[in-house]
């Protein structure tokens, strides 16, 4: 690469920087004027109506009875698939459950789908992962393999909008353990599905004052991983590295103070 080019590629990276720090400042900015203003409580009012009267809230509140199975079955898909965004699921499932059996099922169809993919990739290899996974994200996951994904890649799992889905599916070519997929992937899609079900909750009971808080922490949270995201994966990296050499010097100790 020449110094044109490293040049043009720093003033493109400054100016998406830019355009973010100005993005959130709008955001924030236009949030506290609505709910100022009580413009918020009308959003809110057409969100909710949204939600309750078309598209995934109406379809799986339709099945009366068996809506909780259809949202558990949607959940699982849209981790398999993807057709609909997480992001909507789990505020549904709040909406539409509480926050209690929102976050159960929630839980339940997000495992069932990761499970899901885990072993779809298991069984078929890395042809179905390249048909389902972007070129870009493998690269990416090649890491946790170099390194038995145990420890970052829970880490990955806490961090926003980094792709869990396509990762599920990349852990099925690894070693990992049937039983360490199935806690991490638990425990680490558990803070954000709870954010997501709480906030729907908040919506379904009127609470909006609470629904603002909740998403103003999400935001905030958001934000604050995106920016220490390379920190955190740098810290937890040394220490899957301190790890390792501290296995390798004391394999190596006891190889020493074996009779020969």
């Amino acid at each position: 690469m020449n110094d044109h080019s490293i040049v043009k590629s720093r003033i493109l990276s400054l100016a998406l920087r830019g355009v973010l720090y100005i993005s959130i400042l709008a955001l924030i900015i236009i949030v506290f004027y609505l709910y100022q203003e009580g413009g918020w409580r009308e959003i809110i009012r057409y969100y909710r109506t949204f939600l309750s009267q078309k598209r995934l809230g109406e379809f799986i509140a339709s099945f009366g009875p068996f809506a909780a199975l259809i949202f558990v079955i949607t959940q699982a898909v849209q981790v398999v698939a993807a057709p609909i965004p997480g992001e909507m699921t789990g505020f549904v499932g709040g909406f539409l459950f509480g926050k209690v059996w929102g976050i159960i099922l929630s839980t339940i169809g997000l495992t069932i789908g990761s499970l899901l993919a885990f072993g779809v990739a298991k069984k078929f290899g890395m042809r179905i992962v390249e048909r389902v996974v972007k070129k870009q994200y493998i690269a990416k996951f090649n890491f946790f393999v170099t390194h038995k994904g145990l420890y970052i890649t829970f880490v990955m799992y806490l961090l926003p909008g980094f792709p869990k889905d396509a990762l599920c599916y990349f852990l099925g070519l690894t070693r990992l353990r049937f039983l360490d997929f199935v806690l991490m992937n638990v425990f680490g899609r558990l803070p954000g599905t709870m954010m997501l079900t709480l906030q729907g909750n908040a919506v379904r009971e009127g609470k909006y004052e609470t629904f603002f808080w909740l998403l103003a922490v999400t935001v905030i949270l958001i934000v604050l991983l995106y920016f220490a995201r390379n920190y955190i994966i740098g810290f937890v990296r040394q220490i899957v590295r301190s790890v390792v050499r501290s296995a390798i010097k004391r394999k190596k100790k006891r190889r020493k103070t074996r009779p020969v």
